[in-house]
This record gives structure tokens, sequence and C-alpha cells, in this order.
């Protein structure tokens, strides 16, 4: 991937695209790469009964491998007819939504009040090694451990 720029720079330009993952759905980073996009087709294909014996027919695998594709498009579009229509899609990412942005909120306040209450643990010159959250001195077997561990 480093010398796809000079080696190969059409390829290059196209990922600069965005030209390497199927959007299948409209939501925000539902992207999935193209081969797993071909294998998801393929399974629909497939279905039930599985391609067993295509690989020793070479007619049937020709016959699957021209029309599957629009098997697959037949198949989607018609699933697409009997659905139910949604109510407006959200197209959000999960954590875009109010509720999660709450918690990130409420979670990120929680930590200052903790570090408010027991002072900066990052400014702290104390040789020791202890727990963020309750302040416990760690074993005095894991604080030489980490010593060694940070000379070598």
């Amino acid at each position: 991937m480093i010398s796809l720029a000079g080696k190969h720079p059409a390829v290059y330009q196209q990922f600069l695209l965005g030209n390497f993952t199927v959007k299948k759905t409209g939501r925000a980073f539902s992207n999935i790469a193209i081969d797993q996009a071909h294998e998801q087709n393929n399974a629909c294909v497939k279905d039930d009964g599985g391609a067993v014996g295509l690989t020793q027919n070479p007619q049937a695998l020709r016959r699957w491998m021209v029309s599957g594709p629009e098997m697959t498009r037949l198949i989607e579009e018609f699933q697409a007819s009997i659905q139910k229509p949604e109510m407006e899609s959200d197209l959000r990412h999960h954590e875009q939504t109010k509720s999660t942005q709450v918690t990130y909120f409420n979670q990120v306040k929680a930590l200052s009040n903790v570090i408010e209450e027991m002072g900066n643990p990052f400014i702290d010159d104390s040789n020791d090694l202890l727990v963020l959250d309750s302040r416990d001195l760690a074993d005095p077997a894991v604080i030489n451990t980490m010593r060694n561990i940070m000379k070598s």
C-alpha cells in the first residue's frame, strides 16, 4: 500500500476517491469491502441450496456466473417492493444520537469530578504506582516490574 501511488497511480487515485467500498445502505460508516459485497450477493443467489456441484459442471458454473448478478438484482428489487416503507430512516452514526452524547458528557463530567476531588494524577510527583479511580497503591512487585520494563 505504501508504494501504490508510485507503482499503480490509477488505482491509487481510485482509492483517494473512495472507490474501494460498496455502500449498501444510506447509513454513515456502513460501507463494506467490495469482496464482502460480492460474497453477500453470492450468498443471496445460492440461498439454501448452495453451489454444490457447480465446480464439476462447467455449464452450470457458467450459467450461475452469468445469471447470478441479475438474479440478485431481481431478488433485491422484489424484496424492496414488498417491504413496508420505513418511517424516516435515521442515517446518523449511532454515536450521533442525543442519548449517546448525553451519556458521554456525563461520563466526562464524572471523570473531571474525580480528578478535582482526588487531585490530578498526572502532576503527582510520587514514585508510587496507583489506580487512578481509587488511588489504591499497586503491589510492590508490580511496581518493581514496571520500573524494570521502563529501564529496558
